[in-house]
C-alpha cells in the first residue's frame, strides 16, 4: 500500500508512523505539511490512501481532497481532524471515512490496515 499523511503537527503524523509501524504491506510512504504540498505530491505518489487533515497552513484539507479525488478517483481518502463539524461537508466532498483526532488513532490505523484486502469499510464514523 502506498500511504500519504496530510499533517501539519508532527506529533500526529509521528503518532500515526509509530503506530504502522512493521506494517507489512506499507510499500510507500510520504508526508505533506500543506494543501499545496498534499496535491503534489498525491499527483507523484499515486496513493492508496490518504490521510489528511481539514485545516492545513495554507487552505482546507477538503479543497486537497476534491483534488486527489478528481486526480485518482481510486484513492481512499480518510479525513482525520478534531474538526468534526466538516463530517457532511467531507462525505459530500467524496470522503471515505471520517476519524476524530482526540478519539479514532486506532479505528483509523485498523481501517487502514484493512485498506490493502478491502477488508474495511471504509465508513469511518
Amino acid at each position: 500500500m502506498k500511504l500519504l499523511i496530510v499533517d501539519d503537527s508532527s506529533a500526529v503524523y509521528g503518532r500515526l508512523l509509530e503506530m504502522l509501524g512493521g506494517v507489512e504491506h506499507l510499500t510507500a510512504l510520504s508526508i505533506a505539511r500543506s494543501l499545496h504540498e498534499a496535491v503534489e505530491k498525491g499527483r507523484q505518489l499515486c496513493p492508496d490512501a490518504v490521510v489528511l487533515d481539514v485545516r492545513l497552513p495554507d487552505g482546507s484539507g477538503l479543497d486537497a481532497l476534491v483534488r486527489i479525488k478528481q486526480d485518482s478517483p481510486n484513492t481512499r481518502v480518510y479525513m482525520f481532524t478534531n474538526q468534526i463539524e466538516f463530517r457532511d461537508m467531507a462525505r459530500r466532498a467524496g470522503a471515505d471515512g471520517f476519524y476524530d483526532k482526540s478519539l479514532e488513532f486506532e479505528a483509523l490505523v485498523e481501517q487502514l490496515l484493512g485498506t490493502n484486502s478491502d477488508s474495511g469499510s471504509g465508513s469511518g464514523r
